[in-house]
């Protein structure tokens, strides 16, 4: 018991440990590092914290472990003690018993020695009667027939006082016998009282050594989940500082999370589900809007032989540029992406594609207090507003909302619809398809950007 005790107190103590020097470590200010060196030091952050969280998961399941066997312990000494005291009142009612019967043993006793002098004093009257002469008889006080009849009357006495002693000597016997057998029963049940008594000392013993266990164990747990906690600020602190939002500056992800936050309320989705979903749509080397494309929407491209923009959105398009006083011919928008369709078109960083973005502009225009002709798709806060209203029409939509309900029993319903809405935003009708290439990709970012969002304060 000893040995295996001190085993497991060495492997609680022994924990792996990162032995390089890790570059996830207080930096100082980040401002010291160009953005890809901040990128590699993000990578090496996300696989020591992967790490970290693997041995907390472990040490979790030893420390549950050791507070399963505490609470057996715990169990079985309750037992122990419950037996304990049920000997305890066995033995005092069984001393109680073995106590009265041996007052009634002092009672017989004296009732004998009482039986033994009437009968040694009869005795001595029968000799002092046998003693007499013929002679003395006839001049008694008493008649010769008196004088026999108490002679007669000695005999029977005495026969009755014999055996009178002998049952009182049978009754001495059984009393005596059923002492000696319950002393014997109340020497039993002592020695089962100690023997429960020396396995509850080794169970309090071995319950003493696993809460040292434990102690150590849940010490090691919080060692874990500090060493989590600094990584996890480190990692956030660096993704804010690397965010950032093409054709409109170097930008923090906390400053992008102010263009949307205020709005929040209105558009009845969160901003990191919103951002998450722009970083996915134009999300290019840590940029929303990296990847907004370099063609003009008459351009003929060669991977499809058609123009970049479709036909049906060109007159949307004109319609925008007219009113946002832009040059169409000039306007960067995406380029096609063969895999996902013959036609590109998408508008700045939120990738509108034309007609949707006159769908979505008045909405926005109601939240920012501005006519929707104004608002911009190429402007980051008018962009990334605007896809929260179309987010959320999406979020709310009959499709979405019963798609979550068909499923809650998998997944919480915020997620499903979440991942439903981000599908609908990038396939529109052919959505289903999408659901976890694209829509379970948008979800496991945005709660990331959440969790940056609590370790950062924001």
């Amino acid at each position: 018991m000893k040995g295996i005790y001190a085993l497991i107190l060495c492997s609680l103590f022994i924990v792996p440990q990162l032995t390089f020097a890790s570059a996830c470590d207080d930096l100082g200010d980040l401002n010291n590092y160009t953005d890809e060196e901040l990128q590699d030091i993000y990578e090496v952050c996300e696989r020591e914290i992967a790490q970290q969280k693997s041995a907390l998961s472990d040490k979790k399941q030893q420390t549950q472990s050791i507070s399963q066997d505490l609470s057996s312990i715990d169990t079985q000494i309750k037992k122990s003690n419950a037996y304990i005291k049920a000997k305890e009142i066995e033995i005092f009612r069984i001393n109680r018993e073995i106590s009265g019967e041996k007052d009634k043993l002092k009672g017989l006793e004296l009732q004998s020695k009482k039986l033994r002098t009437a009968i040694g004093d009869l005795i001595r009257r029968k000799n002092e009667l046998d003693s007499f002469s013929f002679i003395e008889a006839i001049f008694s006080r008493k008649t010769l027939s008196d004088f026999f009849v108490d002679w007669n009357n000695f005999d029977v006495i005495r026969t009755r006082l014999a055996f009178a002693s002998t049952e009182l000597e049978d009754v001495k016997g059984e009393t005596v016998e059923k002492t000696e057998e319950l002393a014997e029963f109340e020497s039993r049940e002592r020695e089962l009282k100690s023997q429960k008594e020396a396995e509850t000392n080794l169970e309090r013993k071995r319950r003493a050594e696993q809460k040292v266990l434990l102690d150590i164990s849940k010490e090691k747990e919080a060692e874990y989940q500090s060493i989590i906690k600094e990584k996890e600020t480190l990692k956030a602190q660096i993704r804010n500082k690397i965010f950032k939002i093409a054709d409109g500056g170097s930008i923090t992800f906390g400053d992008a999370l102010a263009l949307v936050r205020p709005y929040e309320s209105q558009l009845g989705v969160d901003a990191a589900f919103i951002l998450s979903v722009l970083f996915q749509e134009s999300g290019w080397n840590n940029q929303i809007g990296g990847n907004i494309g370099q063609c003009t929407y008459n351009y003929v491209h060669p991977s499809t032989g058609k123009t970049v923009m479709s036909p049906t959105q060109k007159p949307a398009f004109l319609q925008i540029m007219k009113g946002l006083g832009r040059n169409p011919d000039t306007q960067k928008v995406s380029c096609p992406i063969p895999r996902d369709g013959a036609y590109g078109g998408a508008m700045g960083p939120a990738q509108f594609i034309p007609t949707t973005w006159l769908g979505s502009r008045d909405k926005a225009g109601a939240i920012l207090g501005k006519p929707g002709s104004t608002v911009s798709p190429f402007v980051n806060q008018d962009a990334f507003v605007a896809s929260g209203t179309f987010l959320r029409d999406l979020y709310y939509s009959s499709g979405c909302v019963n798609y979550a309900n068909q499923n809650a029993h998998i997944s919480p319903k915020k997620t499903l619809q979440e991942r439903c809405a981000a599908s609908k935003y990038y396939a529109g009708g052919n959505w289903y398809k999408f659901r976890f290439q694209y829509g379970e990709s948008v979800v496991q970012r945005a709660n990331k950007f959440r969790q940056d969002i609590e370790t950062l304060g924001l």
